[in-house]
């Protein structure tokens, strides 16, 4: 194994400690009982048992998981066939659709998003502002953009004329072909995909403040709330919160590790 230099050590150490060293300080302060010098006094569950105990933050959990699953499943109905549908394309046409779908939900600021959303549901038929649909809609859409890089991404390592002419040839449909041949083979990018859409979604709050209503406050929403109210209920929202976001990244990682080695 290549031994890294002096300079190239310490640069790592300092990027770990930047990275590392803040996301870890909510999750050290809602085990301890008391923090008030260099280091936290006691190890206790206290705050989270609070945390699942107060109506509100419990109430807002629920909220976030069926948000964030919601998310997940409209992405996985929109993304997957427009992933196919993309992969299919030819030139520049397939280059300028790329382009959009993956870039231009990104560069766009979240207030402006936040604003667009509220000026198109704000008037019947579609007007469901504050309502938890209304969240549900933001959350698809900020994770829209991650769901269709994976998904053409997996699409991109097939061959799929190739295997779509194979299974025509034995009497397969085009929805028993996408069913048993295409989708089996890009799950791995599509189940990534999707667990990168429920951790952004999770952990949302800029655009969420915007459109969520008094019945749809979500997790982060409630963490806003706790940091003026209760520190250490709302460290063990943080943590939790960056328990779910590790979750996440250990799947995609062992799912990119997957995807690797059907590749290779």
């Amino acid at each position: 194994m290549r031994r890294l230099g002096p300079f190239r050590t310490i640069a790592l150490v300092l990027l770990v400690a930047f990275i590392v060293v803040p996301i870890s300080m909510p999750v050290i302060f809602s085990f301890s009982v008391y923090w008030q010098d260099i280091l936290p006094e006691g190890f206790t569950l206290r705050w989270y048992a609070k945390f699942l105990a107060k109506p509100a933050t419990s109430r807002s959990l629920g909220v976030s998981l069926m948000v964030a699953t919601s998310a997940v499943l409209l992405n996985l109905l929109i993304a997957v066939p427009a992933g196919y549908a993309i992969s299919r394309m030819k030139g520049r046409a397939r280059a300028l659709t790329t382009a959009v779908a993956r870039v231009l939900p990104l560069v766009l600021p979240p207030v402006i998003v936040g604003t667009a959303l509220l000026l198109a549901f704000s008037k019947p038929p579609l007007a469901f502002s504050g309502t938890i649909g209304m969240v549900i809609v933001a959350h698809t859409l900020l994770g829209f953009p991650f769901m269709i890089r994976n998904t053409l991404a997996s699409f991109d390592t097939l061959d799929i004329d190739t295997l779509s002419e194979a299974a025509a040839s034995l009497g397969a449909n085009l929805w028993q072909r996408l069913r048993w041949v295409i989708v089996p083979n890009v799950l791995p990018g599509v189940l990534s995909g999707a667990l990168l859409v429920f951790a952004i979604s999770i952990g949302e709050f800029e655009v969420t403040s915007m459109v969520a209503g008094f019945e749809a406050q979500t997790l982060p929403l409630q963490l806003f709330q706790q940091i003026r109210n209760d520190m250490r209920i709302a460290s063990a929202i943080s943590a939790f919160l960056v328990y779910v976001s590790l979750i996440c990244f250990l799947g995609m990682t062992w799912l990119g590790g997957h995807l690797r080695e059907r590749r290779g």
